[in-house]
């Protein structure tokens, strides 16, 4: 189509022949109103149906210029106000559209005084078909004419495919599978623009990041999901939970508004968990004969004493912390605040070069930062509340959820 802004449509803007996007009529149909308003709703019909366009009455079909207008009122009722009754009575279901009058010719031919060009802007409609008089019309060139079946069908189809739509998916987090993610996704071509996500009730894992909801994305389209962290899989019944109501509201390219509402929980959305491709019962048959084989063996010969703890008991272990490497606790804490799903961390120097993975969110803690870092990690070692899994030179460690629980004045669960 050529370059129109619909809202401030001038004549030189208006090509000087018809197309598939502008038809003319001259001012002559002023004469016959019953022509008017047929020619008026097979226009809008046929525009709606197709990629929409340009009806304009006044201008002169073979030399594109003004040739008079038409009057701006039809009886007492302003031009305005008539076209507006026609299109809903001639046209079902009605699209959108818009009406402008041009009363200054700029030198191109003659509006008269008391006359105007009338345009009715219809742009491409996403609810066709559109229907005059018990027919279809689609645009053919510069002619307007009746659709067959199989294009009215084919109109009808896009319908459901023009418009956005959205659903919701649960996933294991790519390299960091121990993070459980909540997708939103599009089921159709139709982008979804000014999308806002709601948690109703906020998950309990989440309540320390409540400020960042409603979730506000630009769009999501086929290609461009969005997911976002929700829970550490291991305990995601307790952190997330279920009948969590999952709201979206969001906008077509058209302006208009849909919502959405789901029912949501991870004990019936999140996936399975194989081990290979083995069927389940001879993974559970493989873990059993492992189980009894183990049982059958002697860690601790006869007649020797048990070990002795490498610490002593304590009552309160998460008090004996506090008051030992406080200061890394609280730097942990500050790190879990900001990002509540992350475990992984890892001990260096500030001298050294390291790179890690950029996609996968991980702490760091060094040496220069707090003293004797090494001796306040054996600590939290020795309390069974990090383990290491260290690889590549790098010190690295995992957070458990008793840890991350107390850092994050969760339910603690206490250590015997």
């Amino acid at each position: 189509m050529n370059k129109v802004d619909p809202n401030n449509i001038t004549i030189d803007q208006i090509p000087y022949s018809e197309s598939e996007y502008f038809e003319f009529k001259s001012s002559m149909v002023k004469n016959d109103i019953d022509s008017l308003k047929n020619k008026l709703g097979k226009a809008v019909s046929g525009f709606a149906n197709s990629g929409g366009g340009y009806f304009i009455v006044g201008i002169d079909e073979k030399s594109g210029n003004a040739d008079g207008g038409i009057p701006i009122k039809i009886g007492k009722r302003p031009i305005r106000d008539w076209v507006d009754t026609m299109i809903h009575q001639l046209v079902e279901p009605t699209p959108h559209y818009d009406i402008k009058l041009i009363k200054n010719s700029m030198g191109r031919g003659v509006i008269d005084q008391g006359s105007a060009l009338l345009i009715v802007y219809i742009p491409e409609s996403h609810n066709g078909p559109h229907m005059m008089d018990g027919s279809y019309y689609i645009r053919a060139g510069v002619h307007t004419i009746k659709a067959r079946d199989f294009i009215v069908e084919a109109i009808r189809s896009k319908r459901f495919l023009s418009k956005p739509k959205l659903t919701h998916l649960f996933r294991l987090k790519p390299n960091q599978e121990q993070v459980l993610q909540l997708g939103i996704l599009s089921l159709t071509d139709a982008p979804a623009v000014h999308v806002n996500i709601k948690l109703s009730p906020l998950p309990e894992g989440m309540q320390n990041i409540e400020k960042a909801f409603p979730i506000v994305m630009p769009i999501i389209d086929r290609n461009n999901p969005f997911f976002f962290d929700v829970a550490l899989f291991s305990g995601s019944t307790e952190s997330f939970g279920n009948n969590i109501d999952l709201q979206l509201e969001y906008f077509d390219l058209s302006s208009n508004r849909y919502l959405q509402n789901f029912n949501i929980g991870v004990d019936y959305s999140t996936p399975p968990i194989k081990i290979g491709n083995d069927p389940d019962k001879k993974v559970v048959s493989a873990i059993e004969s492992i189980a009894k084989s183990i049982s059958k063996l002697e860690l601790i010969p006869k007649g020797s004493q048990k070990p002795l703890p490498i610490i002593p008991i304590i009552d309160n272990v998460f008090e004996y912390i506090e008051n030992i490497i406080s200061a890394l606790l609280s730097d942990m804490k500050n790190d879990l605040t900001e990002y509540p799903f992350v475990r992984e961390f890892v001990i260096l120097s500030k001298k050294w070069h390291y790179t890690h993975n950029p996609h996968k969110d991980i702490f760091m803690y060094y040496f220069e930062d707090h003293e004797f870092l090494r001796n306040k990690i054996r600590i939290l070692e020795n309390c069974s509340l990090i383990y290491e899994i260290t690889f590549n030179s790098i010190d690295r460690f995992i957070i458990t959820e008793q840890l991350a629980n107390y850092l994050l004045n969760k339910k603690q669960v206490l250590l015997n």
